[in-house]
């Protein structure tokens, strides 16, 4: 699953609607169905976040200048970050060896909608090296408000600050993009397991077939919210694949067992309770 990460409300940016298997999503209108003839491909529409993403950060960063006692390092930056050109800040990273984890993120999440490898290339290696980017002064001083919107399943998106958690999701879609399943998976192992990384985790598990996994990962989910709702959702799909019918029916009802979830999410849960009685012996 693939949409545009985290563009803001002035531009209406393109959102990937696609077909995982035989069923698609659509989410400017919110609407599931079956595509027939198998699998097709990708499709494209349009949605638009509400949201101070990237295509805002340099917008952000003018509105405050650095002071005269300012490090060159972070004037060189801040002057980049307000050109919004990613080579710009990463050239100042490269020349300000104490900004580099800082120019990384910043390029990196410029860079999604033009370059995606070399935007999971410079957001990964910031996870791997275990940086916060919310406690980075440069960060806190100049975007304090900036963030970013992550799609992690069929219609669940998370709207984060720029956050370490935020760029493990990112990155792991980036890789799920590619169907490298193993490298997005490790990816999120190194974040803590908030329910957001748990769902992008469950999905990913799925989709590679490793459904024991997946179950153990949801084993004490509970349905709290629509992000829980949808780990629900595919723990059924790993308890139907992994042969336990009785359990996927019992992970479903708890799945839409409120009804003021999104109707997204119980689209999809509808759909593969669908799949789970058409194949009933």
């Amino acid at each position: 699953m693939s949409w545009s990460f985290g563009y803001g409300s002035r531009r209406r940016w393109n959102a990937l609607v696609y077909s995982d298997g035989d069923w698609w999503y659509d989410p400017l209108n919110n609407e599931f169905g079956f595509r027939l003839g198998g699998r097709q491909s990708r499709e494209w529409t349009d949605t638009k976040w509400d949201f101070p993403g990237p295509d805002e950060y340099a917008e952000l960063a003018a509105r405050k200048s650095p002071g005269w006692f300012a490090r060159a390092g972070e004037k060189a930056l801040h002057a980049a970050v307000v050109t919004g050109d990613p080579h710009a800040i990463d050239l100042a990273g490269g020349r300000h060896p104490q900004y580099r984890n800082t120019a990384d993120v910043l390029a990196g999440l410029l860079s999604l909608e033009s370059r995606r490898t070399y935007a999971a290339e410079l957001l990964g290696r910031t996870v791997v090296g275990g940086f916060e980017p919310r406690e980075d002064t440069f960060i806190r001083t100049y975007l304090p408000d900036a963030g970013i919107v992550v799609p992690i399943a069929p219609g669940v998106a998370v709207a984060l600050p720029i956050m370490r958690t935020a760029i493990a999701l990112t990155v792991a879609e980036l890789a799920q993009e590619n169907g490298d399943f193993g490298s997005a998976i490790a990816m999120l192992d190194l974040v803590d397991r908030t329910t957001h990384v748990v769902l992008s985790q469950v999905e990913l598990l799925c989709a590679s077939g490793r459904f024991e996994e997946a179950i153990a990962l949801t084993e004490r989910v509970l349905n709290d919210d629509d992000v829980t709702a949808m780990t629900l959702v595919y723990r059924a799909i790993a308890l139907r694949d992994s042969g336990d019918r009785s359990g996927a029916i019992e992970a479903l009802s708890r799945a839409l067992e409120y009804p003021n979830r999104s109707e997204s999410v119980l689209a999809f849960a509808r759909i593969v309770q669908a799949s789970i009685e058409s194949s009933e012996p």
